[in-house]
């Protein structure tokens, strides 16, 4: 007879709002894990809600608030638009669910900040989705920082190129945007959350963008800027979109001593003296982020250990570009305000 000891631990309940490419893309990890069983699904697209809850046997709806008030779910995961993220998330939290949510955090700081203190007075797991949060690439490079062997950091750059935005895999109009999309808020995250992760905050930025003339609703087509850290060193970051170059997301840290760095997103490199950048071999664990990510908020849901950025963590990088888009409206430098 097998003891209450032995039993498995029941799945993992989840409800996904929005199922744009993003939410679809996790979904599929959701769906692969074996103690996770989505229950839920809701979109404002009916059709899409139906097809995509049928083969899952989940319940299809198209008002969360609904799905909020009927499903049993322990967590919800949050793939909307960013103008949607703040009413949502309060409405998930008000439920007293668990959270995840897409990035950035929220449209402005003051309702990233309204999420973040919902969400620490909910006392429930919230988390942010960010791929590159514990990929091995990422902390090979940390610990190429971490270990002093750059000697004093002077400058870092990160380098955005994209030959086209949005990108062909993204179908949402709204990234193509001004109001809320755009490769600064859209990539920006991913890069930010490493820099503050491995540099240090960012006390103040001076920022440009250059729009098209022809389409006030449009996002920036190339931006230049520079962050200034607590230790007074500067990251130069420059974006360019829609010229006849590959992608390219990179960044680069200049120390007295040497130079590392992230090519292809997470694929660490480095120079010692002189010598050429070189690729440096990844210490840790592999495996998709999405798989990583969904195995954290199964054991932080069953209040296991489990790697996660927080709504802290989206905060601190929302006080970025919030700053960022001050300076490029104001043409002065912005202090950040922090978190």
């Amino acid at each position: 007879m097998t003891s209450e000891q032995d039993s498995p631990a029941p799945p993992v309940r989840v409800g996904v709002i929005g199922l744009g490419a993003i939410g679809q893309s996790l979904l599929k990890a959701f769906a692969a894990h074996p103690e996770v069983q989505v229950t839920a699904v809701c979109d404002v697209d009916a059709s899409r809600t139906d097809t995509t809850a049928r083969p899952l046997g989940a319940s299809a709806w198209t008002d969360h608030r609904q799905m909020l008030g009927a499903a049993d779910l322990d967590l919800v995961y949050v793939a909307v638009p960013p103008q949607h993220h703040h009413a949502i998330a309060l409405d998930v939290l008000s439920a007293g669910r668990h959270i995840l949510c897409e990035k950035p955090l929220a449209l402005t700081l003051s309702e990233a900040q309204d999420m973040q203190r919902a969400a620490q007075g909910a006392g429930v797991v919230h988390a942010l989705n960010l791929p590159l949060h514990g990929d091995p690439g990422i902390e090979t490079f940390r610990r190429l920082i971490e270990e002093g062997r750059l000697g004093t950091v002077r400058r870092a750059e990160v380098t955005l190129v994209f030959p086209q935005w949005p990108r062909g895999w993204q179908h949402n109009p709204w990234i193509g945007g001004r109001a809320q999309g755009g490769p600064i808020r859209e990539v920006g995250p991913h890069l930010l959350h490493v820099l503050l992760t491995t540099l240090g905050p960012v006390t103040r930025v001076w920022a440009h963008a250059q729009y098209p003339a022809d389409d006030p609703a449009a996002c920036e087509t190339a931006a230049l800027g520079t962050l200034e850290l607590a230790d007074g060193s500067v990251v130069v970051v420059s974006c360019l979109t829609n010229v006849p170059r590959p992608e390219e997301v990179s960044l680069t840290v200049y120390g007295s001593g040497g130079t590392a760095g992230l090519v292809n997103w997470a694929s660490p490199v480095a120079a010692w003296g002189q010598g050429p950048l070189e690729a440096v071999p990844i210490e840790g664990p592999g495996g998709p982020a999405g798989e990583r990510l969904v195995r954290a908020l199964v054991n932080r849901v069953r209040g296991e250990p489990g790697d996660l950025a927080d709504f802290t963590v989206g905060v601190r990088i929302q006080a970025v570009l919030e700053a960022w888009e001050r300076s490029s409206a104001l043409g002065t430098w912005v202090d950040v305000a922090q978190a």
